[in-house]
């Protein structure tokens, strides 16, 4: 929030790909991770232009998750947060979440992208029946 950069150290593979979805994905910051095969990662956060600061911060959910004033819900599915999803079932070999966003690229703020478990899936989530629709009529024309 200060226009500054942050390091990690020591982070699992996982926490690293968790941490880069919502670097870029969420809050258009850059990331940067240093150190060859077998040697120590640091990865490194950086402020870009244009970023996006949450209205709240996940220190600050999971203190009123403590509080008792908001509450956990481990049965919420992605299905709560979106209104649509497209599935795409076979994408071309080589295509990806990138190309995806490439091509829908009018949609960049209204879409959620994702890899699907099988090759060749591709999972598109919108925060809008609408802009679904116009998606879909989109990538059919």
């Amino acid at each position: 929030m200060n226009k500054s950069s942050k390091s990690y150290n020591n982070l699992s593979s996982q926490k690293r790909q968790y941490i880069q979805l919502l670097v870029y994905e969420h809050f258009r910051l850059d990331m940067c991770v240093y150190g060859a095969q077998g040697q120590k990662k640091v990865t490194d956060v950086f402020w870009r232009e244009g970023c996006k600061i949450p209205e709240i911060m996940c220190s600050e959910i999971a203190e009123l998750i403590n509080k008792g004033i908001f509450e956990a819900k481990h049965e919420s599915k992605v299905s709560t947060i979106f209104e649509a999803t497209i599935n795409i079932y076979n994408a071309p070999s080589g295509s990806g979440n990138d190309t995806l966003k490439k091509f829908l690229s009018n949609f960049k703020n209204e879409m959620y992208t994702e890899t699907g478990k099988n090759v060749g899936t591709l999972h598109v989530h919108f925060y809008s029946k609408m802009r679904a629709k116009d998606a879909l009529t989109f990538i059919q024309e």
